[in-house]
């Protein structure tokens, strides 16, 4: 073999090794393609893990309401003056002993799929602000004249007593799972989704009304 047809050969050599245009092309045509398949089974195993540990947290408010209904007896937390059904005050205080004697871990008022930050300490019941027990979800009971409860009893296991905020609302900033609807805790300590179709308001699950004394 003579000089001259080495670097021919060398450089047939060197594109055999590598990848032409064409490939190169076909190669990330293809990744292009499973990423757009795989995107989106990731988009809806990261949504309904949200939803799993979203449930979860109401439920475990749900067994904090219980155990503080059996030490006050039947009643649920409410800080509203007498003849009032909301008092601003009253909610930020009642809320705050809720939180750090019965739920005992702020963590469990946020939930994974609300845009705002996880609370570190609840200090409020203010909406929509850090550290508020009301950053990702609402309460009954704290539409109550103290006069009127609620009691638990009375609710006889299928009024909700907490739920995801705005459920139903399709311009809130707050609605925690795409205006499709949101989780319900109800009296009797199971939670369910209910879809946003079958909310009697835009925060007020069914059957709330059915049981609210206004």
């Amino acid at each position: 073999m003579d000089c001259a047809s080495r670097p021919q050969q060398a450089g047939r050599s060197a594109a055999a090794a590598g990848f032409t245009l064409v490939e190169l092309l076909v190669v990330i045509g293809i990744a292009v393609l499973l990423m757009g398949i795989l995107l989106p089974t990731l988009g809806r195993a990261r949504e309904q893990a949200n939803k799993i540990a979203c449930g979860s947290n109401l439920r475990t408010l749900g067994q904090a309401l219980f155990v503080y209904a059996n030490v006050y007896p039947d009643r649920l937390p409410n800080g509203n003056p007498p003849l009032v059904y909301v008092d601003f005050a009253g909610a930020n205080e009642i809320m705050k002993v809720f939180a750090a004697e019965y739920a005992k871990d702020a963590r469990v008022f946020w939930c994974p799929a609300d845009r705002d930050p996880q609370p570190t300490q609840i200090l409020s019941a203010e909406q929509n602000v850090v550290d508020s027990a009301r950053v990702s979800y609402e309460f009954y009971f704290l539409f109550w004249p103290p006069e009127r409860g609620p009691l638990l009893s009375r609710l006889k296991g299928e009024a909700p007593l907490a739920w995801d905020l705005d459920g139903a609302e399709a311009a809130s900033p707050a609605q925690n799972h795409g205006n499709r609807g949101g989780h319900v805790v109800f009296a009797d300590g199971h939670v369910a989704w209910q879809p946003a179709a079958e909310w009697g308001g835009p925060s007020w699950p069914r059957p709330a009304a059915k049981y609210y004394e206004r």
